[in-house]
């Protein structure tokens, strides 16, 4: 049978189990004062980790872009070193092809460079002949002309030596004969030395060319000194300019040209008709033109009138305008000609340097 507690037992124990139940709800109270601070550190936490989540997530995206990107680039680096690869293998068989062409070439060139040496060889071979066989031509071509130029010159002097043999002949029969007839007879005397001297000039000027002896000379004493040393028909009319001008020259060629010149005209004309001289001042030059009223110069014979050797006449040398170009161009001018009517014009400096040398031609 058990045993009743009493009532001081009874007490003890509600006692004991108020005090433990008080200790409980203090625990019970620190427990949640615990778990509430806990509570709210885990939201802040929490609210970090969402804010570091959110973070992440924006840098996973960032790189997830970034590897898309990456992965864009390599699959384009992989095409390029693809087309490289291809570049390469192309360059190489190119880089083989001209391998090929070089030694070809070099083949082919050294074969050029063989027949050039042989060419060579064989141009200085024939340089050397065409010398040889071109000194022989100038030799043959300097006879040639030496030859013609003989023939012309004995041709030319026979008739005058004819003349004064003739009238030698004729003075001889007639002692006696009188002053006009003698005086007729010296005429044709004087004539045929004049005509001598001159053929006998123009080939000393033309195989002989001196030095210009230079001088400040008026233009028109010149002329009057050309027409003077030529023997003018009297139905030969000569008109000259009226202005004078003053040129540095050698008188005395220019003179030989004008001579020549004036000859040629009265040549022209038959003895009889017009001779117009015309001087135009230049400034720096002087042009002279000489006209006649003769029949002109046909157009097939102008190209070549004042080649060496070349006339139109029965006599003469053909030598007259070739040498009046080469005194012409000695002083630094030119000389042309042109028809119908024929007309020859002349340009010279007036200043000519004192050393004035005739350029190639």
């Amino acid at each position: 049978m058990t045993q009743q507690p009493t009532a001081s037992e009874k007490k003890s124990l509600v006692e004991d189990l108020g005090a433990l139940t008080g200790r409980a709800f203090k625990e019970l109270d620190a427990t949640k004062t615990e778990l509430q601070e806990k509570e709210k550190l885990l939201n802040q936490l929490a609210s970090e980790s969402m804010e570091k989540i959110k973070e992440l997530s924006k840098i996973n995206h960032d790189l997830q872009d970034k590897v898309g990107f990456l992965l864009d680039m390599s699959a384009s680096m992989n095409k390029k070193n693809d087309e490289l690869v291809k570049s390469n293998h192309e360059l190489e068989q190119q880089k083989f092809h001209y391998n090929k062409m070089t030694m070809e070439l070099k083949e082919k060139l050294d074969r050029v460079l063989s027949k050039e040496k042989e060419l060579s060889m064989q141009r200085d071979f024939l340089a050397k002949q065409v010398d040889e066989k071109t000194q022989d031509l100038i030799k043959a071509a300097k006879f040639t002309v030496i030859g013609e130029l003989a023939a012309r010159l004995a041709h030319d002097l026979r008739n005058p030596l004819s003349i004064i043999k003739n009238t030698m002949d004729i003075m001889r029969i007639k002692p006696n004969m009188r002053v006009e007839e003698r005086l007729q007879h010296f005429t044709r005397f004087d004539r045929a030395v004049q005509r001598m001297a001159h053929q006998i000039d123009d080939v000393l000027n033309f195989v002989k060319r001196s030095d210009l002896i230079l001088q400040s000379t008026s233009i028109l004493t010149v002329l009057d000194s050309a027409i003077a040393g030529v023997m003018v028909p009297s139905d030969v009319d000569i008109s000259k300019p009226n202005s004078d001008i003053q040129i540095n020259c050698d008188s005395r060629k220019l003179e030989a040209v004008f001579s020549n010149l004036i000859i040629n005209s009265i040549q022209a004309i038959n003895d009889k008709g017009k001779i117009k001289i015309r001087v135009v001042d230049l400034e720096s030059s002087i042009q002279l033109e000489f006209e006649d009223t003769g029949p002109g110069i046909s157009a097939d014979i102008l190209p070549k009138i004042f080649d060496p050797l070349f006339t139109t006449k029965q006599t003469g040398t053909g030598l007259g305008l070739s040498i009046c170009k080469s005194i012409v161009e000695q002083h630094g001018g030119t000389i042309s000609v042109r028809s119908t009517p024929a007309i020859f014009t002349i340009r010279l400096p007036k200043n000519i340097p004192q050393k004035y040398e005739i350029p190639n031609s």
